[in-house]
């Protein structure tokens, strides 16, 4: 029955990304040159959006906000594309459709016995890098269960598929992380969204105190493995890129988190863009206490 329900679901999302991949960015490219603004703002994802890199480039006028902002709700959209083009098509079609693979030595470089902890952020799709990183190497992987039941089941089931065991974020997938590095496995997160209280730190991120995911960074520390930072990125006239960059040694200090956003936001303002700024980043600062979401 299970089987039969994920069967389902690949079809639909095949067909929902009939289309290769280079000919639905061009569509997406086309319609968007085409959309008004007036018509994305009536839109809660992009009002976030703009509300992001509002705080995140105070010093930008409305109008080149408006102008990033409208790039990157296209780009968001074409990493859901390429997300549900991920979960649809096989490892093989993934490996073809991944160019490049910046820095690819830093992966390489540890032995498979020797652990590795690998952190990433929402630069286009995760699924689409995870699928690629499966492809080459075990690991332990941490994620956010999705709250529509047959959905999680699905995206949890995908995952595994390759050589990944996913854990849920909590203290128990905290937990199998740990047990995972203790054995010299190597372990993935994304580490750019807000965690659940008592997983994470205050840190500056864009000058702002966020509430920051600190596991990555306390691993490293303890543990004394290499760690990695891990994005997705697209660059037209070659196509999908794979990068790998290896932090500062001060990651393995107390200061851990601040180095891990601010390599982040290095990555984030080569290209603002191709972030996903849809996610509330900002909501929990220390002060005000006022939601500054709300209009």
């Amino acid at each position: 029955m299970i089987i039969r329900k994920i069967l389902k679901m690949k079809i639909i999302f095949y067909i929902l990304t009939i289309f290769p991949l280079k000919i639905a960015f061009m569509m997406w490219d086309s319609l968007f040159k085409a959309l008004p603004l007036s018509i994305l703002r009536f839109l809660p994802p992009f009002r976030v959006t703009h509300k992001n890199l509002s705080i995140a480039f105070p010093d930008l006028t409305d109008h080149e906000l408006d102008l990033i902002a409208k790039e990157s709700y296209k780009e968001t959209l074409k990493s859901v594309y390429e997300t549900l083009y991920t979960w649809s098509r096989s490892s093989k079609k993934i490996i073809y459709h991944t160019k490049k693979i910046h820095n690819r030595f830093l992966f390489n470089t540890p032995e498979p016995k020797d652990g590795l902890i690998i952190f990433a952020l929402h630069n286009r799709s995760i699924d689409f890098m995870l699928r690629w990183i499966s492809s080459q190497r075990s690991h332990t992987s941490l994620y956010k269960k999705i709250k529509f039941k047959p959905i999680n089941k699905f995206v949890k089931k995908f995952r595994e598929e390759g050589n990944c065991k996913m854990v849920e974020t909590g203290i128990g997938g905290v937990k199998s992380i740990l047990n995972s590095l203790e054995n010299n496995h190597m372990t993935c997160m994304a580490s750019d969204q807000v965690p659940a209280r008592g997983l994470g730190v205050y840190a500056k991120f864009f000058e702002h105190d966020c509430y920051s995911f600190s596991l990555a960074p306390n691993l490293a520390r303890k543990s004394k493995k290499q760690i990695l930072l891990t994005y997705l990125s697209y660059e037209r006239n070659i196509g999908h890129v794979i990068n790998f960059e290896k932090p500062s040694e001060e990651i393995y200090s107390e200061s851990g988190v601040q180095v891990m956003n601010n390599q982040m936001e290095s990555v984030i303002r080569k290209s603002p863009s191709e972030y996903s700024w849809e996610y509330k980043k900002f909501r929990r600062l220390p002060s005000p206490l006022k939601d500054i979401y709300k209009d």
